[in-house]
């Protein structure tokens, strides 16, 4: 929970526990359900302009579903929360597609041939203009270097990426698509896509993500919570072996 990439304190985490303890402990939330609570009224608290909401498992039965926002975003669909989801690719996609809120644009990030009706019945169903990041390839080519990843675009000519895993192509393809559609509703300066693309840890503090510790041995922290991150991370790792 940050504003302007500064964490929430430990005494305004405590002010609200105390305070709300009475009305929550009776409902016996989850961890999940308690730290979104605590972040919307952290946010209303400090008056941000734009705030970016992460789900947890994701879709219908997501707690930050509450929230009616300018954009919403899935980015891909992999075998996940299946207790919750549902066993199949095009059950999890339902469900994940229950973000959709009336007259809302929808941004799926990747998406499978298969997975394409699901996408469109749910955006008829809500009204909500549906985009494909794969239809629109804002990023030509990429180049990757040792310390970062270099993207040709159509918009923004070359582009610095601090974040080098393999999969932030993917991604970095849907949040320039995203900044597209955004753009009809807030004003983004390409500066600030730079910036952003360019010092996302600096930014955010973000960890964790093919980030180099150790030379000599090779040590590389990543994660993939599904197995879809892994598939990702696999492949990477295999080219870190090829090379030594």
């Amino acid at each position: 929970i940050k504003v302007n990439g500064v964490e929430i304190s430990k005494e305004r985490v405590v002010e609200f526990v105390e305070r709300e303890r009475c009305f929550f402990e009776p409902l016996h939330p989850s961890f999940f359900e308690l730290t979104t609570a605590l972040a919307l009224k952290y946010f209303k608290e400090e008056k941000v302009d734009i705030a970016v909401i992460e789900v947890g498992l994701g879709g219908r039965l997501d707690c930050t579903n509450i929230i009616t926002p300018i954009l919403s975003i899935i980015t891909n669909i992999s075998y996940d929360h299946t207790q919750f989801l549902g066993s199949t690719l095009e059950e999890i996609a339902a469900e994940k597609a229950g973000i959709m809120k009336h007259n809302v644009p929808v941004l799926i990030g990747e998406c499978s041939d298969k997975l394409r009706p699901v996408f469109q019945e749910k955006a008829r169903e809500h009204g909500a203009k549906l985009y494909f990041a794969e239809d629109n390839r804002i990023i030509q080519d990429v180049c990757m270097t040792e310390n970062m990843l270099r993207y040709d675009t159509k918009r923004y000519a070359t582009l610095l990426g601090e974040l080098i895993g393999t999969y932030q192509i993917k991604n970095t393809n849907t949040i320039l698509n995203a900044v597209e559609i955004l753009a009809n509703s807030i004003e983004i300066s390409e500066n600030s896509v730079r910036n952003g693309v360019g010092n996302v840890s600096k930014l955010t503090g973000l960890l964790g993500r093919w980030q180099k510790i150790q030379e000599m041995p090779l040590v590389i922290c990543d994660t993939g919570h599904n197995i879809g991150g892994w598939e990702y991370v696999s492949k990477q790792i295999k080219a870190q072996e090829c090379r030594t």
